[in-house]
This record gives structure tokens, sequence and C-alpha cells, in this order.
């Protein structure tokens, strides 16, 4: 007969995933986070300078991303709920193209988060001058990284509770906004900008008011918002039923699109005709600002200091389980430090050593200036196209190989053909941001690093195979 504390035992390491981690993370935790992915400086901050580029049609563009980011999604979740016992996309790359394309993707998807991490840091500089205009801009970056490592260092559970929280703030937040812009819409107020009207979304030239050209500009920055949502497939190796959890949130991702994105940029071009808003500051803020509410300007500004945080929180989160899991197993001195876990079953050191790079962002915001975010977004756009397309590539191995087998209730609908369509619309946004002066740099740059690693791993293999 077990006693009380074998049965303890026995119930712990069920709840232990292969690699060691604990499943911690209910139903509740991951749907708020797979909300709370999708909201971030991207749409606060950056939906700004998309709609400097593009005009009205940023609606366009938004939903475009939308739907081709929620077919990567139905591919990645086929993937992950294919094998729970792989808790990365890295295992499937690996598995279906090669351990080479695997090692390289690694570390580029990791670079990807922390290039993301620091985007998120640099806003929140722009941010607090809202409040404090001779604050340096590098303070509140360097503050909050220090105080999300020591709460990633915890455990997952902590991590969770708190995006929760995070994730429900930004929430209401939208939906607060979007209603309150709908009854300012009906009753006919107005800002000091003017009517809140239908009408400003055809102000100033039209719904192309920019032409085809800005409408391309106006894509890097749109597909910069989206980026996170593939966290929903990170947290299945920490989810207690990560069946049902994953496939309902990644189900729900154009409901979450339209809700959280569309909605919410036609509520803030109603509510300033599009020339007049601001590339510097978040338009939410500038909007409720504008209406005369007393201090509705500092409280939403307050909760996109608190979506950037969250950000940043969970792109620490991401990089740090990426480096753990490229290293997990691994034989070499850098494997076997970045490659285990803490006695509370979190990647210590992959997190320690993330968060130092993360937060030398501050430094590039001091060597570049104002134009830091704008930098750091391109160069974090750039390594995410490549790894969603190597992503893709690895589903239409994975279904090719697998195609005698009994398929699984969650699958990409329409394959072979949606996945050319995502892989082509990727391609295309590689070759896109490669032709605009503007994201040239940045996305050659990310091309770079991918050759590089490539080249580091060539050599180490055929050395290690002599």
């Amino acid at each position: 007969m077990l006693r009380k504390g074998d049965l303890m035992k026995k119930e712990e390491k069920t709840n232990t995933t292969q690699t060691g981690y604990r499943r911690t993370l209910s139903n509740s935790h991951i749907q708020l986070i797979a909300l709370g992915g999708t909201i971030g400086t991207g749409l606060f901050l950056g939906v700004g300078d998309s709609i400097h580029r593009a005009g009205p049609s940023v609606i366009l563009i938004f939903i475009i991303v939308g739907f081709f980011l929620f077919l990567l999604m139905r591919a990645l979740g086929e993937l992950i709920l294919s094998d729970l016992k792989k808790h990365t996309y890295i295992e499937f790359i690996e598995k279906y193209l090669g351990k080479n394309v695997g090692f390289i993707s690694g570390y580029l998807y990791w670079i990807s988060w922390l290039t993301l991490a620091m985007a998120e840091l640099t806003a929140l500089g722009i941010y607090f001058e809202y409040w404090f205009p001779h604050l340096p801009t590098w303070l509140p970056g360097l503050v909050t990284m220090v105080v999300l490592l020591i709460i990633n260092l915890i455990s997952a559970k902590v991590f969770g509770n708190l995006e929760f929280s995070f994730a429900i703030i930004k929430i209401l937040t939208i939906l607060a906004f979007v209603v309150m812009i709908g009854y300012f819409l009906l009753v006919g107020e107005s800002t000091k900008y003017g009517d809140i009207s239908l009408t400003n979304l055809n102000a100033g030239g039209g719904f192309f008011a920019k032409g085809s050209h800005g409408f391309l500009l106006g894509f890097q920055m749109v597909i910069f918002s989206f980026i996170g949502v593939e966290l929903i497939g990170l947290t299945a190796a920490e989810a207690q039923d990560p069946k049902n959890t994953i496939a309902r949130a990644i189900d729900q991702l154009p409901i979450r699109i339209i809700l959280f994105y569309v909605i919410a940029i036609v509520a803030i071009l109603v509510a300033i005709p599009w020339p007049k808003i601001s590339t510097t500051s978040s338009p939410f803020v500038q909007a409720l600002s504008a209406t005369g509410i007393k201090n509705a300007g500092s409280i939403i500004n307050f909760v996109v200091i608190s979506a950037a945080i969250s950000s940043t929180n969970s792109f620490l989160y991401s990089a740090g389980r990426l480096l753990f899991s490229v290293n997990f197993d691994g034989k070499s001195k850098w494997s076997k430090t970045f490659g285990k876990l803490s006695k509370t079953q979190v990647p210590r050191n992959a997190l320690i050593f993330s968060s130092l790079i993360i937060a030398c962002a501050p430094l590039i915001t001091l060597i570049i200036g104002d134009s830091a975010f704008t930098f750091i977004s391109s160069t974090s756009t750039s390594m995410f196209l490549i790894i969603w397309a190597i992503m893709i590539l690895t589903h239409i191995r994975y279904r090719k190989e697998t195609a005698n087998e009994d398929l699984k209730s969650f699958q990409m609908p329409l394959f072979p053909y949606l996945d050319y369509l995502v892989l082509a619309f990727f391609i295309a946004m590689i070759a896109l941001l490669l032709y605009l002066d503007k994201f040239r740099i940045p996305m050659i740059a990310a091309l770079v690093t991918f050759v590089i690693l490539y080249s580091i791993t060539k050599f180490v293999r055929e050395k290690n195979n002599n």
C-alpha cells in the first residue's frame, strides 16, 4: 500500500514532462496567455507608425496578416498536438528537416525572442516620457528586466499568474476603449481634433491615401504587432491539459484578431483623423487624452506600460526555454550550462543569460536614439519571417511523412494548398523588406545571421565527425 508521501511523489512525476518541466499552467493560464500574447507594444505603440505609412488601409493589412498567422498557428498546433513529448517547435524542425536546420533555427528563434524583448524595453522608455519627460529612457527597461528575471526564476506558475493578471488588464482596457469611442460616436461627441465620426476613415485622401507604396510600407509593423502569437504552443510543455486548451486557444484566434486589433484600430481612426495620429506615442493614449476626460490619458498609459512589461515577461519566458531546449541533453560545457533546470524546474542559467542580453536594449537606445524602436522591431520582424517559413516547411514535411497514418482531429485544413499559400506569403514579405529601403538593412542582418549560424553549425559538425 502506498503512503501519502509516495502518492504525492507519484502524482508529481506524472505532472512532469520528459525534460523535467512541471505542468503547472492551467486552462485559464493558457487562455489568458494566448489572449495577452496578441496584445503588446506592436498594437499599443507600433500601430501609430503603421497608420502613418498606410493610412486607413492599415485595417486591411491587419486582416491579411491576421489571416495568414491564423493558418500558421493551425499548422503549428497540429505539430505540437501530434507529439506532446516535444515541447518546442525546434524539436519538430530537427525531426523533419534535420538536426543542422534545427540547431540553426533554435538559435535564430532564440535571438528573435531576444530582439523582440529588446523592442518592448525600448518602448517602455517612450511610454514613461508621457509622465517623466526628463527621465533617462534606458532606466525603466533596466529596472523592469531585473524584476522580471526574479519572477521567472521562481516558477512557471508564478509567470502564469502574472501573465493572467496582465492579460485581464489589457483585454478590459481594449474593450473599454472600443465601447467608449463607440458611445461617443453614437452621441456625436468630438475631440480637440474634430468630430468623432466614421467620415474620418475616409479623411486625408481616402482609404488608400498613401497609395500602393504606403500600403506595402505598413506590413512590417503590422507583422511585428502579431509576433508572440505562437507563444500558445510554447506553453504546451507546462500546460495541465494541452490537447484541449491549445486547440481551443488557436481556434479562437480569428475572434481575438477582430476584437483586439481590427475594431480597436477602427476606433482610433474614428476618434482622430489619421494624418494627426502620432508616431512617437501611443495612439490609444492620444485618442483618450483628446476626449478631454480627466486622467484618461494617464490611465491608458499605465495600461500600455503594463502591456510592454507583460510582453517582455512572455518573451523572456520563451527565450529561456528555447535556449534550454536547444542545449538539452548536449555534451558540451555550453550545453551542460544552459541545458539543465534548477531545483524549481525552471531553466535558470538560460533565463539569466537571456536577460543579460535583453538588458542591452537601453545601450542601443543610447547609440541610435529615437529610431531604436523602429530598428529593433524591423530586425525582429525579419528574423521571425525566416523562422515562420521554416516552420511551415516543417509542417509540410510532417504531413508528407505521416500521409499513411490516421490524421488527428486537429489538423491544417486544405493541405497542402494553404501551406504553400502561407509559405508564399512569408517569402513575399521577406522580398518586400529587402526591396524597401527603410527595412533592407534589418532584413539583410537577419539573413546574414542565418548564414553565420549555418556556417558555425557546419564547422562544428565536420569537426566532431573528424
